[in-house]
């Protein structure tokens, strides 16, 4: 058995919360005590926080509810079950990396997804890190074509911003808003990032791939390496939500929003943006590196750009090193 499978194997044993001895863990997983140390140390690693009491065992501090295919699959509204596939992975250095190397070694259908238990490298924007522990939160990767070729992408993550914003009302959250380019705030929190990534070919074909990092319980422990304000969904949610059911709901709807994006561009999102734009009308400053523009935010343009009054008037901002931030705002 890989050593990849016995942590898998041993997730699984823990996951329900309750104390399993050192020599039962062993006996299951067919290892020494010794290694069963070592084994629960790689947990911690991945950001499983878990209790040793002499006696009785290992426990995590809380039971997890692991990503499961078929739990996804049960509650998938009908117009996506069984299309396009989707795979859960366990652990893996980046979603976005996976599926690209899964659409380096064949061809993908479009709107293929693959949901990570945990990442060991998950990133942002800007480079910046993802922290991404184990069985807490949602790490999503879709492969999504671009028909028009590169150009087809502007616009690409406010669009799949709109759809995770709509699909947090409708599970019943308040106070839900996206932050241009890429995030979804809870009130004035950050909850959700987007990374798209794309990838063209000489003869001029695209495709991009969708990541979508969600808090959704993320532990303490965990969240204090984070340098902003942020939430996570079990925090903000009227009631628990299964974790399988949010993943399904999540998938579901940005690959509703993916397919209307193709059909119809930026234009079906613009006015739904400004219902959730977290600045509009509001003063704000841009970073451009050592430059700092100050004005007010109008929204978006049809393709994207960020438009921001000042004493010249409306000028458009595209994403790249821009970083949008309130004028009062430290960070």
């Amino acid at each position: 058995m890989k050593q990849s499978e016995r942590l898998d194997q041993l997730i699984t044993l823990l996951a329900n919360g309750e104390f399993h001895s050192g020599q039962a863990i062993g006996e299951s997983l067919g290892i020494s005590r010794a290694a069963v140390n070592q084994h629960i140390h790689k947990l911690e690693k991945l950001g499983l926080e878990l209790f040793s009491v002499t006696g009785r065992g290992y426990k995590l501090a809380r039971s997890i509810e692991l990503l499961r295919s078929q739990a996804i699959e049960k509650e998938t509204p009908a117009q996506w079950k069984n299309k396009p596939e989707f795979e859960v992975r366990s652990v893996v250095d980046s979603s976005n990396d996976q599926v690209k190397e899964l659409a380096k070694s064949g061809t993908l259908d479009a709107g293929f997804s693959l949901f990570a238990e945990a990442q060991t490298a998950g990133r942002g924007r800007r480079g910046k890190q993802w922290y991404s522990p184990f069985g807490s939160n949602l790490y999503l990767s879709i492969y999504w074509p671009l028909d028009d070729g590169i150009h087809g992408a502007m616009g690409l993550s406010l669009a799949v911003g709109v759809a995770l914003a709509e699909c947090f009302t409708n599970l019943g959250i308040d106070e839900v808003s996206v932050k241009w380019p890429n995030d979804v705030y809870i009130a004035g929190k950050k909850v959700t990032g987007i990374l798209v990534d794309l990838e063209t070919s000489p003869e001029g074909a695209a495709h991009s791939i969708i990541g979508i990092g969600i808090n959704l319980r993320m532990p303490d422990h965990v969240g204090e390496k984070i340098d902003q304000a942020w939430t996570d969904l079990n925090s903000e949610l009227p009631q628990p939500v299964s974790r399988n059911k949010v993943a399904a709901e999540v998938r579901a709807s940005v690959l509703s929003a993916l397919q209307q994006y193709g059909q119809s561009g930026l234009s079906a999102f613009q006015q739904r943006w400004q219902q959730y734009d977290r600045f509009i009308d509001q003063p704000v400053k841009l970073i451009m590196g050592q430059r700092v523009c100050l004005g007010t935010c109008r929204g978006i343009d049809e393709n994207g750009a960020l438009l921001v009054e000042d004493e010249q008037g409306v000028r458009r901002y595209f994403g790249g090193e821009v970083s949008l931030r309130a004028q009062d705002a430290i960070n």
